[in-house]
């Protein structure tokens, strides 16, 4: 549980430069540009206007003002106030083909940037004519840094559908029921559990026309609901305008018909790579080409704490979707969670994660939804899926806090008859609504979720509590809260308004409601509110997780010894308070040691793991010998600091307790250790025996080497005595030791 405690206090607010990164979807190591003379790449006023000749040679052009920004592997425009109704767009800068200066007025400073496939992006730059030439100095500098990188470019795109789809190389096999892949690009209805798998798994290809883009488990399995129900093809037809306009995965540029168009609904066949475009996840699966294969490959025939747990619920991973049926389903399923287990060894396997993989591969390949865990787990939802759950329960005191300020009537009905919310809206955020309500549906939040961020698991939250405010206000108990909320769910597509004389509102499904009061009504609850609400809960959280750990790792102690349950608790407090200054220690106090959770990730990660680092800290703590005390002055006041010595008794001592020989210490070893030595009653003979034990490592008699290193211990624990008199008492040691060795030896 050390590893819950500690990851919770080292939580720091995301910089300028990270939150900048989070924006627009980019790597972590991503920030503005600062070139030798410290200047910033940045053009605070620039106007966008995108050219771009599609199939009809028909331009058009859309102008938007905002802030250019360069980044050392990006070139970055958001547009003022963007909140969905501007312009937003990162361009990667191997993806540039040309730029040139436009023919403009004196006054004027214009570029053209043409990427790859055409698209033309002119920023009219409105700042001094210094500034803007250190920027097209900078600009020029970092694309000539990049130039190695285009030839890498093409591989990577070719992986890509949306290439495919507007090359027109749609392969049109006919599939085993006679259907031709067409039908797939629509989308194909999901299969039933009574239906073989091979039946909907197109024929294979020739070699040579097997296309390259990744796709997922849909596109042999099915993908879930009617698919002319869902109009995938006029969907499919609107997103295709759009990307040969507004330019297509790695350098689309996100208008307000972007916003739009998601929320009505992806495409089955786009919808995998579109999540990576919107989440920002296609980048680093760009900037870590292979990776994901790398890493089975070296971990191949390993095994890890995490695999246990990984198998138990692969079967439990959406079974109702035919893929997972199957061992093909599952063994893919298998591979992306025990790669990632190897990749983010701290965190391995968490509770929930099967479930939102298991959903991300109906659409994405397994390389794609390796590096959409990976932005789940470390940006857009850090800290849910974890051993504490730490952001999950986060969201869910701001959740709670949300219901309070925008329904209190249904709050005040929640405490009266002591009804936790939390039972009910817990797994709607740990899963992303997907095991609450049919995945049809439940995939069209995901839609919003990854193009708009964790503000909209809020809003459509709200909104099922608004929508059935009524129904739950005649509820007094938490069953019979959780069995209306399924049958809500059951009937998302049924008609919201059944009983109207108006065709068109009959038309309108729950589902559709939903979205609409969810958007709307609750369109206050934004990112930076969600935010500012994490902010204000986030201590109460941590103290509460650190409380639910203490008693946990208490409770689960074998023995006490002559402790009491306060004084181990005292002991447990110490010794995370040791594990956290490790963490931060300096080398010269760590030696280059790392972390338990990290050195070794066969280690079981849920227990209380101590390393020699943190065991010194604790000692210094515990016993005034382990540590050297000095008076700090700085002229006007002074204070105590306190250091550790170096010195071989600790790890002598570390060793003793180790009684599993694993190089770490577990709470039991520490609490076992302390027994041995602290109700000893002043009993002078009994810590005499306990002292040579310590140095005979094992044996029945004690060297001449042995002696001396206990002579040593001695001498370093008692160095802060006053007078000299243990000096003596050691030397008489020593000597008699000695002397009764040689009178022994000589009788032998």
């Amino acid at each position: 549980m050390s590893t819950i405690v500690h990851s919770l206090r080292d939580y720091r607010p995301p910089t300028r430069a990270q939150q900048f990164a989070h924006a627009f979807g980019l790597p972590p190591t991503e920030g503005p540009y600062v070139d030798e003379a410290g200047n910033r790449a940045e053009i605070l006023s620039a106007i966008l206007s995108l050219s771009n000749p599609d199939s009809n040679e028909v331009r058009e052009d859309l102008v938007f003002a905002g802030r250019l920004t360069l980044t050392p592997s990006f070139l970055c425009y958001a547009s003022q106030g963007d909140r969905g109704r501007g312009c937003r767009v990162a361009i990667p800068l191997a993806t540039i083909r040309r730029v040139e200066r436009l023919n403009t007025r004196d006054a004027v400073f214009a570029l053209s940037i043409t990427v790859w496939h055409g698209m033309q992006l002119v920023f009219q730059l409105n700042a001094l004519r210094p500034s803007c030439e250190g920027f097209c100095n900078a600009m020029r500098d970092r694309l000539r840094a990049h130039l190695g990188e285009m030839k890498q470019l093409k591989p990577f795109l070719a992986t890509c559908y949306s290439e495919a789809l507007l090359q027109g190389a749609l392969d049109t096999h006919v599939s085993a029921k006679g259907k031709h892949r067409e039908d797939v690009q629509e989308g194909m209805g999901a299969a039933t559990s009574s239906e073989p798998s091979s039946s909907l798994t197109p024929p294979s290809a020739p070699a040579d026309e097997t296309p390259m883009y990744q796709i997922g488990l849909g596109a042999s399995f099915g993908f879930p609901g009617d698919p002319k129900k869902l109009k995938d093809k006029s969907k499919t037809r609107l997103w295709t305008e759009y990307l040969r306009t507004h330019g297509r995965n790695i350098t689309i540029v996100r208008y307000p018909q972007f916003t739009r168009l998601v929320q009505v609904g992806l495409p089955n066949m786009l919808r995998g790579e579109l999540w990576e475009v919107a989440s920002g996840s296609i980048f680093q699966r760009m900037a870590h080409s292979g990776e994901y294969a790398a890493i089975l490959k070296e971990h191949e025939g390993q095994s890890n704490t995490s695999m246990e747990e990984i198998e138990k619920d692969l079967n439990r991973s959406l079974p109702e979707y035919a893929a997972y049926q199957t061992p093909e389903g599952i063994e893919t399923l298998r591979r992306v969670l025990v790669a990632y287990s190897w990749k983010n060894r701290e965190l391995g396997y968490c509770q929930a994660m099967n479930i939102v993989v298991a959903a991300l591969l109906i659409y994405m390949s397994e390389e794609q939804c390796f590096w959409m865990l990976d932005t789940l787990c470390e940006r857009l939802l850090p800290g849910y899926y974890t051993q504490s759950m730490s952001g999950t329960l986060l969201d869910q005191k701001v959740f709670e806090h949300l219901v309070q300020q925008t329904m209190p009537v249904l709050h005040e009905h929640f405490i009266k008859y002591d009804m936790q919310l939390s039972i009910v809206t817990l797994p709607w955020l740990l899963s992303l609504y997907i095991n609450s309500m049919p995945m049809v549906f439940a995939f069209r939040i995901v839609d919003c979720f990854m193009a708009f961020g964790s503000q909209v698991l809020f809003q459509i939250g709200l909104a099922i509590l608004k929508i059935n405010g009524e129904a739950i206000l005649s509820v007094t108990d938490d069953g019979t809260l959780i069995g209306l909320l399924r049958n809500y769910f059951r009937t998302l597509g049924d008609s919201a308004y059944p009983e109207s004389r108006d065709e068109r509102r009959q038309q309108i499904t729950r589902f559709q409601q939903l979205l609409v009061i969810g958007f709307r009504e609750f369109g206050i609850i934004t990112n930076d509110l969600v935010d500012q609400e994490r902010k204000r809960f986030r201590q109460q959280i941590v103290q509460e997780i650190e409380g639910f750990a203490r008693r946990s790792a208490i409770r689960n102690l074998k023995d006490y010894g002559h402790f009491s349950k306060a004084q181990v608790s005292l002991i447990y407090d110490h010794v995370v308070e040791s594990i956290y200054r490790a963490r931060n220690a300096p080398d010269s106090l760590t030696g280059g040691e790392k972390p338990v959770t990290v050195s070794d990730p066969k280690q079981d990660l849920k227990e209380m793991r101590v390393n020699f680092t943190t065991f010194r800290i604790f000692l210094s703590e515990m016993a005034t010998w382990a540590r050297d005390e000095y008076i700090v002055m700085n002229g006007l006041q002074e204070r105590i600091e306190r250091r550790i010595p170096d010195q071989t008794f600790a790890r002598r001592l570390f060793d003793f307790w180790d009684r599993e020989h694993c190089g770490s210490l577990t709470l039991q070893n520490i609490i076992t250790g302390l027994d041995e030595i602290m109700f000893l009653d002043c009993d002078l003979a009994g810590t005499t025996a306990w002292f040579f034990r310590l140095h005979a490592g094992g044996k029945e008699k004690l060297s001449k080497n042995d002696v001396l290193a206990l002579s040593e211990s001695l001498l370093f624990m008692f160095r802060n005595e006053p007078g000299d008199e243990h000096l003596g008492s050691v030397s008489a040691l020593i000597t008699q030791a000695f002397e009764l060795g040689d009178d022994e030896s000589k009788t032998a």
